[in-house]
């Protein structure tokens, strides 16, 4: 009894909160913590953009992020999570600047133009995200790429619920099959963009470029 009685003391001591002088430090060490995934993500997504995943080492993503090598494991398991997290900030970003920008408005073609504005801005302003979004992710093992892709599909039907929005707003019904065909077009058309997209001669156009392919999608439906 005395040998259980002390188990217990050791759990309940293992288990006491820490004092509170000592949780007023963790939002400053958070936000370290933080700041440093973050430069390490973008070092990731830089280099797989430019080597792919299969090539870019950690010792080379460590370097440039200004991390030695062995602390990279202080926050971060493996380089297929690296991967991961690159894709999952990089919907993330997109999915959250959509619903911010859209969150007010009504009129389905203007839903349909931002979302269209904000994939196209969002690829621009992180082309190597962007890169890595198109061209790696399938890279991914289970369970990181059915989360993933699972994402991708929220995004995507959010896109095919628009442009069914639009064309009811016009009297239409658009199929499950043409919707999806319209769907896969319209991203084949936006994700290209890093093939002709020059940032010195086409940013001060994004506008106008974005709303030729609105136009283009908006009238399939109309």
């Amino acid at each position: 009894m005395a040998k259980e009685k002390a188990v217990r003391k050791t759990i309940k001591t293992a288990s006491t909160p820490a004092p509170a002088r000592q949780a007023k430090a963790k939002p400053a060490v958070r936000r370290h913590h933080d700041a440093n995934v973050e430069n390490i993500l973008g070092s990731a997504a830089s280099l797989f953009a430019e080597k792919s995943f299969g090539l870019a080492s950690i010792r080379e993503i460590a370097a440039r992020a200004g991390i030695s090598f062995p602390r990279i494991y202080y926050y971060l398991r493996n380089k297929e999570e690296l991967l991961y997290l690159v894709a999952k900030r990089g919907i993330e970003r997109s999915i959250t600047s959509y619903d911010n920008l859209s969150a007010n408005v009504t009129d389905p073609a203007e839903k349909l133009r931002l979302f269209i504005e904000n994939h196209f801005s969002s690829s621009t302003a992180s082309p190597a995200e962007a890169k890595v979004l198109i061209q790696e992710t399938s890279k991914l093992s289970e369970p990181y790429l059915s989360e993933i892709r699972a994402m991708e599909r929220q995004y995507t039907e959010t896109c095919r619920t628009l442009l069914t929005e639009l064309a009811r707003a016009h009297g239409k019904e658009l199929s499950r099959a043409r919707s999806r065909i319209l769907v896969s077009l319209l991203f084949g058309t936006l994700n290209s963009m890093g093939n002709w997209f020059d940032t010195e001669r086409d940013m001060p156009h994004l506008h106008e470029i974005t709303n030729e392919i609105y136009r283009m999608f908006a009238g399939a439906v109309q």
